[in-house]
């Protein structure tokens, strides 16, 4: 069950405020998640950016809980980069934030979040490569985040469909006064992305 604070978070975020390119990126996911759903097969999304940090990781999260929310059990949420670094700390904030509890492996220079909506399975958040063994390999759908990913990844191995959703990057503010109004944005932005996707299946 999702905790109050997640689910007050999602009961207020807006759909009427999602640009028209991504409306149509998310009814293709949709619409494939929706096949998969009437036959009763397991659909398995991969949220895809260069460094596996910020966007795709978030839209992992948001992924997961709204299955949980609105009751796909049998949608699975993943995600992976092209290049590995870490999760990046601010996200790790702003989920925190939001009402996500998170644990932490802090033995690991890539560490391990373990991170909890309120339901009795967590989240595992740590940075990888699309292609790692934690991820699927064949019939997935590969949803790129990032314009970078997009353009040096014009084939995704083992997607059974490739699809743009592209978010502003957050960490471009890293170094300024209004990081954290940028990771609040962003992490909406996703969220009710994610939220009008489950409503559209």
């Amino acid at each position: 069950m999702i905790n109050r604070y997640i689910n007050d978070f999602i009961s207020k975020l807006k759909l009427n405020a999602i640009p028209s390119h991504k409306i149509n990126a998310l009814e293709n996911i949709a619409a494939n998640l929706r096949i998969n759903n009437n036959l009763n097969i397991k659909s398995k999304l991969n949220f895809i950016c260069t460094h596996n940090s910020r966007r795709s990781q978030l839209c992992q999260v948001w992924s997961n809980t709204m299955s949980q929310y609105y009751g796909f059990t049998n949608i699975l949420s993943y995600s992976g980069g092209t290049e590995i670094t870490e999760v990046n700390k601010n996200i790790i904030n702003t989920l925190i934030e939001t009402g996500f509890s998170i644990k932490k492996n802090k033995n690991l220079s890539n560490p391990i979040y373990f991170v909890n909506n309120g339901s009795k399975k967590n989240i595992k958040l740590f940075s990888k490569l699309y292609t790692d063994n934690s991820n699927p390999s064949v019939k997935y759908i590969a949803v790129l985040n990032c314009l970078g990913a997009d353009r040096s990844c014009p084939h995704i191995e083992g997607a059974s469909k490739r699809i743009s959703l592209p978010f502003n990057d957050p960490g471009e503010y890293d170094k300024t006064k209004i990081k954290y109004e940028k990771y609040r944005k962003v992490n909406i932005e996703i969220a009710s992305s994610m939220k009008y996707l489950y409503l559209n299946i």
